[in-house]
Parts: structure tokens; sequence; C-alpha cells
């Protein structure tokens, strides 16, 4: 809803019915709705005020000034305390300068409709130096961005209640919110039982204006919705989630990062503001909500700037003793427990009366003696049809009561789920029941000896304990399929070390505290044995560290001054002193914990197909239960079949109702919701434990469609350490010094492997003064592992260069300085040299041609348009690629490869690993080319690459996977990340991605077939032939079991095993 100063507003009288009105306002989002207002404001000079999101703020200090117009820019606010976000413009002083603000938060109490926030933003509105007002009526506070200089607090206050309202100061703060783009909220949402709730949640938040995309997952009971903040808030979702008949909760919103406290010893409004002002004044803080009656309070702040332990400091300082809330995954896990505890007390409770129900109705009558004893009578019933009615009701109505409330919300919203199937199903079986014994009552059948039981309380009694019994074992197999990221959370240290240092860098004493509390800047501790508490960078000591928990890599890695660490890695040498660089959900594991979250919440494409069923399938089943109930009535009453078929005790009318909730009851949308869900929950899973990150359902059913794969060379192919081992003087004027000293000063800060080489090998020559034999044909080769060294240690050695252009796909110029001397410095392969106009001689053609022959790269160097030296340079291949393009060929799989570098280096490496299509000399841009060619003759393209080069391929690819040993540009393009920077992991990926979606065809075999299976058995079709007639309660078990054998069909996949036999056999062979 959205906030206008419009026509002066009539005194209207106060109403509790106001406050349901101004419930229904907030959700309004039609056109009309915003032509009407957009027309009102208009008239007024005003320009429309947009909702905001409530978190995370970014701050500014200034005003951004406004003229009044419609387009002008907008004053920001700080978020409300309460279910509604305005943002509002602001108003430029006469003077022209921008205006130093503040925002007030007032309680406004005794307003009871939208007409009295109107009248309190209009009185605000009115006063001078009041730029903007906003009011929330539900939240009881009014927001104002005033200037100090010409309005104060108390005047606030004080016009507020001359319009009649008590009012009273809450804060002031300093600074304005600024919002820009979308953002992204993660919601819990409970009640959701079928994909019918998951379709009809879906279409009711996209058809919500402002939100751009939303997400709903079944099995892990979450939305995320990626939405407008200048249009609504997540207050304003969760009010559309449960306005859609479900419970919800946020769990995250926007991206600055947020904790929540537990606050004891608050006992009035003071020291709610007590605390909220504390908490505002940390520096790096954007908002801050606190709740008195629950004793918490909700901040987000910037993580660079500060943390919590600087908070709960904060909070500590004035005198409130205040700790971290339950963490949100232990909380996930705790709510987890908590749902199959409360469905097995659920089944309890239910089989307390259904099993003496079933004693009273199936076994009682047989015993001796006892059949009698039950048709004795009380007040003219019978004391079995007594018994039977007592216990059966609180089952139907009590324990049941939920099935009704689904059913109801589903049906409100115009949409229908398995609620609305149990709940008619039931009550068929109940009210029957109920209306049967009182005509026998009534019509004296019991006096005259006509009288036998034609009620079937039991068979409503069982179909919501089996249903009941279903829930709890659907629940706890659904927590089974998301133990992967179970696991990789239980990796995180409980503790940490914090050093306490002086000015100088001394450490002056040792604290152990929370790793929770960690922040970012801290000087960590790491003992031998112990875990890595969060990201940093190693400060001090030399150590193993094992990485295998988190990149799957065996080896343990070493660790120096300089190096960067994993949170949850293992210390197995020495003392460490890291330097927390990242903390909280920024961790390396937390962001591979959200990536696994958000694949699993995705949603594989053929998974649509299951939606459109899910959506028509009760009202379908409805229909087919009520033609089944007529037909066989029908043919009953006109004696198309014998009364002997008539169980004893029934009529036609009884004996076809009960294939018609038979056919009710054993349908099952469920089962169709989980069969992708579940299999790509577990699958993700897999993949993460074994170091692939599969950012979905839809990219694994993209890489089981795989057909061709397209190869980037250096660091895919090859090791991507590569390493000078010869070169090449061609200018007398420039020895091998002066050569290096340029090629290093060019090189120093492109982050490609091959300049990596050339820094490193200069440095080895120029630094640790390495004896070079200037005949050069077998120079010292430079260490793979020197290119990190050289980035840690002084780079006072590199000769300063400026003007640096980079020329995709051919080199780098750039002026080099040295003293007096400036160097005009172009480095790079032979079409920069060709584009610049330098001549490459024959003596450097034939260097360049017979390293090339053996499969290495020729850099060359001009000085002043010279062609000054050459360097060959050898990236080995990495000894998996032969085995792995021969299993992909195996597998049906056609391998290409695309490159940068010259043609005979590529054909080469080509020959030596069997791949026969090649492209080399290919700008960045024809790598995304080559892809797209492919996919135009029909194939489905993999893209397997590791840098910034290979991001346009990679995101053209119908799949892109990327070696983690790549960039960030890469990781974000890409469909898959490999962790480890080894190759056979491609085939895994594509394995396990073949062996889920096979999973999911057999999940949705289940799902249809138990179907298209059972609602003809349900109806009667064995009947004539068998004279079977399938019990309802029976079929309610049936469909209860059904979403159980579609989950543990998917945690099957929990057995997966790499494909490591074939691998044995194709080096074998």
């Amino acid at each position: 809803a959205f906030h206008y100063v419009a026509e002066p507003i009539r005194p209207v009288a106060r109403g509790s019915f106001c406050r349901s009105y101004e419930r229904r306002r907030l959700s309004e989002r039609s056109e009309s709705f915003w032509n009407v207002v957009e027309g009102e404001g208009k008239k007024q000079g005003m320009a429309r005020v947009p909702r905001r999101k409530t978190h995370p703020t970014l701050e500014r200090d200034e005003v951004g000034e406004t003229n009044g117009d419609e387009d002008g820019p907008e004053q920001e606010m700080q978020p409300l305390v309460s279910s509604r976000r305005n943002n509002t413009q602001s108003a430029m002083p006469e003077n022209g300068k921008e205006a130093t603000t503040k925002t007030a938060v007032i309680s406004v109490q005794g307003m009871t409709c939208s007409s009295c926030t109107s009248n309190v933003e209009k009185v605000l509105r009115r006063m001078p130096g009041v730029h903007a007002a906003s009011v929330s009526l539900l939240g009881e506070v009014a927001e104002v961005v005033f200037e100090p200089e010409q309005v104060d607090e108390s005047e606030l206050v004080q016009t507020v209640e001359d319009a009649g309202f008590d009012a009273e100061l809450k804060s002031v703060r300093r600074k304005a919110s600024l919002y820009a783009g979308t953002t992204t909220a993660k919601f819990r949402v409970e009640g959701m039982t079928c994909s019918s709730c998951v379709s009809n949640l879906e279409r009711v938040l996209n058809g919500v204006r402002g939100v751009e995309k939303a997400t709903v997952a079944l099995t892990t009971e979450e939305a995320e919705v990626e939405y407008d903040p200048d249009t609504l808030d997540e207050h304003d979702i969760l009010q559309v989630i449960e306005d859609a008949g479900f419970e919800g909760k946020l769990l995250k919103g926007g991206s600055a990062s947020m904790v929540c406290l537990k606050i004891e010893g608050m006992t009035c409004s003071s020291c709610s503001s007590a605390v909220e002002n504390a908490l505002q004044k940390v520096p790096g803080v954007q908002s801050v909500s606190v709740n008195l009656l629950s004793g918490s309070a909700e901040i987000f702040f910037e993580s660079d700037k500060t943390g919590p332990r600087s908070l709960l400091q904060a909070v500590d300082d004035v005198g409130f003793e205040a700790s971290l809330s339950e963490d949100e995954d232990d909380a996930n896990a705790f709510r987890r427990e908590k749902e199959s505890e409360h469905w097995w007390n659920l089944f309890l409770l239910s089989a307390s009366f259904t099993v003496p129900l079933m004693f009273v109705s199936m076994i009682m009558p047989s015993i001796p003696g006892m059949r009698n004893l039950l048709k004795e009578q009380f007040d003219g019933f019978p004391i079995q049809e007594i018994f039977k009615w007592t216990l059966a009701t609180p089952v139907q109505f009590v324990i049941g009561w939920r099935f009704y409330v689904g059913a109801y919300k589903a049906l409100k919203n115009k949409s229908a789920n398995m609620d609305v199937l149990v709940a008619l199903g039931t009550s068929a079986s109940y009210f029957y029941s109920v209306i049967s014994i009182l005509h026998h009552h009534f019509a004296g059948h019991h006096a005259s000896g006509k009288f036998e039981a034609t009620d079937f309380f039991e068979t409503s009694a069982m179909l919501i304990t089996f249903i009941l019994l279903g829930k709890y074992l659907e629940c706890r197999a659904k927590g089974q399929t998301s133990e992967a990221i179970t696991k990789l959370m239980q990796l995180a240290p409980t503790t940490a070390t914090l050093l306490m240092t002086d000015e100088d860098g001394r450490v002056l004493s040792e604290e152990l505290i929370e790793a929770k509390l960690v922040q970012q800047g801290d000087l960590l501790k790491v003992l031998p044995g112990a875990k890595v508490p969060t990201d940093g960078d190693v400060i001090y000591g030399k150590s193993l560290v094992d990485e295998s928990m988190i990149t799957g890599e065996s080896i343990p890695v070493q660790k120096i001054p300089g190096d960067h660490v994993i949170g949850g890695t293992l210390n197995k040498g020495n003392i460490l002193h890291i330097r927390a660089t990242r903390v909280g959900t920024d961790t390396a594991l937390s962001q591979i914990v959200r990536l696994v979250e958000r694949a699993q919440m995705s949603k594989a494409p053929i998974q649509a197909y299951a939606d459109r069923v899910a959506g028509i399938f009760v009202p379908v089943v409805v229909t087919l239960a009520v033609l089944t109930w007529l037909v066989w009535y029908s043919l009953g009453v006109t004696g198309c079949y014998p009364e002997s078929w008539l169980p004893a005790g029934t009529d036609y009318f009884l004996f076809s109702l009960l294939f018609g909730i038979a056919v009710l009851v054993i349908a099952c949308p469920c089962a169709l919701g989980l069969a992708t869900p579940t299999a790509v929950m577990v699958g993700t899973g897999i993949g993460a434990t074994n170091g692939i990150l599969i950012k979905g359902g839809e990219a694994l059913e993209a890489a089981h469609r795989i057909n061709h794969i397209i190869f980037d060379k250096t660091g895919t192919l090859t090791r991507g350490q590569p390493t000078v081992v010869n070169y090449l003087l061609l200018d007398p004027t420039v020895d091998l010094n002066l050569l290096l000293n340029l090629a290093s000063a060019a090189e120093v800060g492109s982050e490609h492997p091959l300049a990596a080489s050339l820094v490193s090998y200069a440095r080895e020559r120029l630094v640790e003064g390495a004896q070079l034999d200037e005949a050069g044909p077998n120079p010292k080769a430079s260490s793979p592992g020197s290119r990190h060294s050289l980035h840690k240690s002084s780079s006072e050695w590199i000769w300063p260069a400026e003007n640096m252009v980079t020329i995709p796909g051919q080199g780098i110029s750039c002026t080099v300085t040295h003293g007096k001397r400036a160097y005009r410095v172009l480095l790079g392969n032979r079409r920069l040299m060709q584009s610049e106009g330098v001549l490459v001689n024959d003596a450097t053609e034939r260097f360049m041609t017979q390293s090339e022959e053996q499969a290495m790269t020729c850099v060359l160097l001009a000085a002043n348009g010279v062609l000054a030296g050459a360097f060959a340079i050898s990236d080995p291949v990495k000894p998996e690629a032969s085995v792995v393009v021969r299993e992909l060929h195996r597998m049906g799989i056609l391998c290409h490869m695309v490159t940068g570098d010259n043609w005979r280096t590529a054909r080469a490496i080509a020959n030596h690993l069997g791949i026969v299509h090649v492209m080399a000399e290919v700008p960045p841009a024809g790598k995304a080319d080559k892809v797209r060619s492919l996919q135009a003759s029909g194939h489905r393209v993999a893209m397997v690459g590791d840098g910034i080069n290979d991001s346009p391929a990679l995101a053209s690819a119908d799949l892109g996977i990327a070696i983690g040993a790549g960039t960030d540009i890469a990781l974000e393009a890409a469909d898959f990340v490999l962790m480890k920077n080894d190759l056979e992991d491609v085939l895994t990926a594509i394995d396990l991605s073949r062996t889920t979606f096979k999973r999911i065809k057999m999940n949705y075999m289940w799902a249809m077939g138990y179907n298209v299976l059972g609602i003809p058995i349900a109806a009667g079709i064995l009947y004539p032939s068998f004279q079977f007639q399938l019990p309802p309660w029976v079929a309610g078990g049936a469909m209860a079991f059904s979403s159980v054998s579609v989950v543990s069909s998917s945690l099957l996949l929990k057995s997966y095993q790499k494909p490591l036999s074939l691998l044995h056999t194709v080096v074998t062979q």
C-alpha cells in the first residue's frame, strides 16, 4: 500500500472494522488502485511513496535533494519497527543546500483505521522542516524525517497529541536508509502438505506487485522471494503467505548480516529504547528492532565494521544481559525434530482412540457373549454404536481438525490439496454413520428387530490415524534427505581462541570465545589438531592443513604466512595465527551450505509436469469419486448387478458410497510433488560431500542430456601452473635481466597463469639470484608454487608500469619506467606483434615452431617497437586428462578443446589427449560462439573452464562446469563447481546427474503408477470378477505410505559410489 498527501480527509467514526479494512488495504496491488492514487498524488504535487523492505539498510549521512517532482530523487528513511515500511521524498531547502536531517520514531496510540493514519500523516507533513511522515496502523508508530534546525522531537509529539492521539517518542536516528535494485528474502512456510500447496503459494507470490520471482520448496518448507524493495518489504510478503493459508517466518532478509539477541532485564519501553539506542550507536549497524514482550532484538549490520561481540558488549554497557539467540541452522534441526515429534504424538493420540474403536467394531462381536452385550440399548441406541460414536468424534474433530483448516484455507484461495481429499473422505464416513444411527433410531428399527449396524466410524478414524503415521514417516524421511547439509554445518568449530595484541602486534593475552562471536579482523590462534574457526589469512606459523572436508582433496596443504585458510578445515601441524577475513554467512563453508540449500530449493524443468498435474489432481479425483458413487448406485437400483453383492447390513447407497470414499482417500498428490525435490535434495547433498557443488535441479536435468563437452586448455586440461623452460634473446641491447624486468613489470598485476609464471621466473632470477646459463636451453624452471609466494613477498624489485592496456586474446601493452628511461612494452603472441607492426624474424619463427610442436606456449616481448625476446612456457597436461576424455567418449559424449593459444600447441596437446575437435587462437567471445554454434546444430553442450575468459562460454552453455581453482566470476557463471582441480570430477558430476535423474523418473513411475493402479482398484474395477472391495481405511493407509515410498526411493541415492572402477578399467585397457 502507498501513502499520499491527497485531498483533506474528513473525520470518520472510529470502529474495530477499520482495522480489518487496513489489513486488506495492505495487500492491494491492482492497477486501478495505482492509477487512482497516483492521480491524487499528482494533484497535490507529491510523488508516489513506495514501500521499503525492512533490512538491510545502506546508510548515508546526507539527504538527497528533491524539488517535489515525481521523478526527483528520494529521501530514504530508517525502517519502521512495524509490519509496514515506507520511504518518502525529502524537500530541498530554499537556500539550495542539503539539509541535515534526523528520523524520529513516535509511538501513536488510539488509531483505529486508515483514516486515523492519514490524519496523523497530514498534520505532521504540514509542519515546517518535516520532509516526510509515514504512519503504521498495525505497528502504532509514526516515522518522521525532519530538520532539527526547524523543528524538534517534542513539537512532533505535541502535534500528534493535538490531533487527538496519545504519542510518545521512541527513538531518533541520524541517518536515512538507501535501497537499490532487487533483494532476496527467505521464509519458513509451515502448513504445506503437497505440490498443490506449493503451486498455489508460488502463484500467489508471483502475482504480487513488486515480486520478481518466488520459489517454494516443499521438502525444506522454505520460500525464496526476489522482490523490489521500492514496492514492498518482507513483512508484506509474510502477510501474503499468511493470507494464502500458511504460517510464515522470515529467515533471512536482504544481503546484510543479521543476528538475533536474547535480552534479559527489560521491564518497560524505556529499557527497550535504551537498548535500541545503544545498538544503533555501534558503527556498522544498519537497523535495530527491539521487542520488549519477547525480550529479543533483531540487528542488521555490516560485517566488515562490526559483529556479534560488539553488539553484545553494547547491550551489556547499558546494564542488560544479552546472549545470541539459537542459530538458524540449529533452529531448523530442532524444528524438524519437533515436527517429527508433533506428528508422532498426534499419531499416538489418534491410535489411543482408534485401537479401542477397532476392537469394539471388529473383535468384540466375534467373542462369545459379547455380541449380545453390544446390542444392548441405552436410551434407544445400541451400546456398540454409542462406544463407536464416542471414540470416533475426538479423532474426527479434534485430532483431525487440522485437515479441515487446511482444506478451508486451500478452498478459500481457489485451490485444492490433500487436506481437501482427507476432509471429504473422512467427513463422508463420519456423517453417514451419524445419519445412519439417527435414522435407525427414529425409525424404530431396533424395536422391530430390523436393525443392522450400517455405520463405519472406524473407517474415518483409521483413515486419519494411518495418514498421521504416514506424515510422521514422511517427515523423518525428508529429514534424512538434508543430512548432507547437516554434516557440512557440523564441520564448523564451536569455539575459537582470540588473541589480544598491543599496537605493535605483540600478543598480550588470549581468550576462548564462541566461534559465532568471531569478527572480521580478529587475530585467532589455531592449535595443532584444532579446526580453523573461520576464513582468514595466516599471519604467523607454518603448518599442514587438511582441506579434504571442504574441497575433497585428500593431501594436506602447506600453509605459510600470507596463505589463505578455510574455516572448518583441520590444522594437522603446528600452531597458526590467522587474521579473520570472512565471518558468519560470508565464510566459504557457509556459502557452500547456502549454495546447496538454494540448489535444493530449485526446481528441475521436469517438475513443471508434476505441478500441472497437481493443479488439477484434486478436482479430477473428487469428480471421479462422485462419478464412482453415482455409477455404482445407478447400476444397483436398476438391477444391473445382483443384490447378493451387497455386504450384510448395507444397501445400494452405502455400498456405492464406500467405493466413492475409497477413491477419494487413495488418491495422493503428495507423491507427485515429492518425486523431484527429494531426489534433487539427496543428489546435491551427495555432490557437496564429494566436492561437487550443483546449483539446482535445472543443472541436474541439463547434465544428463549432454552429448558434447568443450574443454578450455589452460588450467582445465593442463595443470594451470605453467613454468618458463626456455628463452631467446633477440635484441643485442636487451640482456636477460632487462628482459625479465620488463616482463615482470607488465605482468605483475595479471591473473593469467602465464603471467604468473613469467613473474615467478623473473623473481627467481632477479631477486633470489638463481644462476642461469645464458645459452638458455634449460634454465631453471620456475616453481609452480612460487606464484603464491611472489605475491606475499615484497614487490619493490618490480619496475613501475603505467598506461596498461589489455588486448583480449593477444596480450598487453604498457609503458615501463626505470630511472630516466621509458620503454613501451608489448607482451603477447604473434597476433599482437603483427597488429602493432613488430617484425618477427626467421630465428624467432624457428624457436616458436620448435617449442609449440612440443606443446609449449611462446610469449613474445617487444620494447620500443623492436622484438627483444621470447619465452617458451610449458604447462603440463593433467595426468587424468586423457583418461577422462576416453571415458567421456565411451559414455557417448564428444569432446572438444578450445583455447586462445596457438594452433601448434593446441594440436600437440589435443593429439596427446585423443581430442579430435580443436579450436585455437580463439578470443574470449569466440569460446561462447563455439558453444552457440554447436547448440544451433541441435547438440546439448557442456563447457568446462576455470578462468575469467571462460565465463561467457560457461554462461552460454547448456551446462557450465567450473574447476574449483577458477575465479569467482567463473564460479558464478557455472552450473556445476568442482571444488577440486581434478578432471575426474567431471565424470563424477555427469554420472551423478544421470543417476539422480534416473531416480527422479523412477519416483514418477512410483507416484503415477500408484495412482493409475490404485484409483481403479478403489473404484471397484475388480469387484465384478473377484468381489473384492478395497476398504476405505486400507485405501487411506495406502495413500499415507505412497509419499513414504517415494522419499525412500530418493534416499537410495545415498548409496551412490563414484565411478572409480570405470576409470581403473580405462587405465588398464
